[in-house]
């Protein structure tokens, strides 16, 4: 695991400013997802496939990819002491479509384990607030999620 991580990292250093910018950007995307799931200390496991189905259908990350993206992702929410370090890439770099599908990824999953827990609906609702995300497109983009087939 540690030479996957180091070797993750190396690719970020190594990679073009654009790259490691675009890449801590999905770092950060992974990582608000990761606090959701990781939130209601429960439904870890169907939470952590819904990220897996968003990072490969969504973000077009390849599979090879997507657990060393979860692990690091996993340890900076560890790490972080508030969201902001996450959602400021988020703000600096996403469009406003992109914050809104961030946010729906979010509801689906908080949504994966059939129940929405109050600490996953602040957590998500505080994002949102964080990247500008309108209060109407945060209910709006929960309603789509809760209707999604799982």
């Amino acid at each position: 695991m540690i030479d996957n991580l180091f070797e993750l990292f190396k690719q970020l250093i190594d990679s073009p400013e654009e790259a490691h910018t675009e890449d801590s950007v999905v770092l950060a995307a992974i990582a608000l997802m990761l606090e959701v799931a990781r939130s209601d200390h429960g439904g870890e496991q169907v939470e952590h496939d819904v990220i897996r189905n968003i990072l490969s259908n969504e973000f077009k990350i390849e599979t090879e990819s997507i657990e060393n993206l979860i692990k690091v992702g996993a340890e900076d929410v560890e790490g972080a002491t508030d969201l902001f370090q996450f959602t400021q890439l988020i703000n600096a770099h996403y469009s406003r479509e992109e914050k809104e599908s961030l946010v729906h990824a979010m509801w689906r999953v908080a949504m994966a384990d059939g129940k929405v827990q109050a600490i996953e609906d602040h957590i998500i609702r505080r994002v949102a607030g964080l990247i500008h995300v309108a209060h109407g497109d945060f209910i709006r983009l929960k309603l789509i999620a809760r209707n999604e087939p799982t």
